[in-house]
């Protein structure tokens, strides 16, 4: 194969060596930026991510209640979906919450928002489809699947 090569760039010079170049590297070249955008575009959605969760422990932390027809958990579903600034798909997250008496206790827990002063933690999954074909093949069903998880305090609202 080699001597094959060799021997066709022999025959043809300078005149086609740039094309035959240009031929072999376009594919490592293209799959190269295709990686690089798949990439860029999966950081993107968790940085994304990470910022809509912490939205949302804000907004729970003050002892608001959800709107009416939603639970507290589908609400922050929603929160984190529409203040993340990428096209994350409310349904497509898996939102658990852990309320804790405090720091201390951290090994039993209430599953929840908790109440006034309580310590509560936020785990978050996404399943992120593939922005690209390339990085639809290096995954399961082209599905990434982040992960986040934020502890805050409540404040110590008045109880309703």
């Amino acid at each position: 194969m080699v001597a094959r090569i060799r021997r066709l760039f022999a025959r043809l010079g300078n005149r086609g060596a740039y094309t035959i170049e240009f031929a072999l590297l376009t594919p490592v070249f293209l799959t190269l930026i295709t990686m690089t955008m798949e990439i860029a575009w999966q950081l993107a959605i968790g940085a994304g991510l990470d910022h809509g969760t912490r939205v949302a422990a804000r907004w729970a932390a003050t002892g608001q209640s959800a709107p009416s027809g939603l639970t507290n958990s589908q609400y922050v579903a929603r929160v984190i979906a529409q203040s993340s600034g990428m096209p994350i798909v409310a349904s497509n997250l898996t939102v658990t919450t852990e309320a804790f008496a405090s720091i201390g206790s951290m090994t039993v827990s209430t599953p929840g928002l908790g109440t006034a002063g309580q310590i509560v933690r936020y785990r978050i999954t996404y399943q992120s489809n593939a922005l690209t074909p390339v990085g639809r093949g290096l995954v399961p069903n082209g599905l990434f699947r982040h992960s986040t998880s934020v502890v805050s305090r409540n404040e110590p609202y008045a109880t309703q």
